[in-house]
């Protein structure tokens, strides 16, 4: 399941491979929104993605950005109990969140470690 970043921030407010680097503006344009949150605004805004995307995630500990990949931003999610998740947000504003180890297996970029 696909969210838009722009919601995330909205609800939170009220309530290794050798590819091209093609840098989006407007994934870049989401991803710099999500820069600009408080960490618990951000953290919140990215358990939100991992929960719509049907994983689990009781507290998103540290959020990390990572980097562009194709025309994608890239952030990863350590939730309670040592679940990462790397977040994907596309150039429309919706975010794919995967387990860093499913990542790994369909040859994405691999998770940045959390320490």
């Amino acid at each position: 399941m696909t969210r838009s970043i722009v919601a995330f921030a909205a609800a939170v407010l009220l309530t290794g491979s050798a590819v091209a680097q093609v840098r989006s503006d407007t994934a870049k344009t989401y991803s710099d929104a999500l820069t600009k949150l408080t960490d618990i605004q951000r953290r919140a805004a990215l358990r939100r993605a991992v929960l719509d995307s049907g994983e689990k995630c009781v507290r998103v500990e540290k959020a990390v950005y990572q980097g562009p990949y194709k025309n994608l931003e890239m952030w990863v999610a350590r939730c309670t109990g040592n679940l990462d998740y790397g977040a994907f947000i596309g150039p429309d504003g919706t975010v794919q969140v995967s387990d860093c180890a499913y990542l790994i297996k369909v040859k994405w970029p691999a998770c940045r470690k959390i320490g």
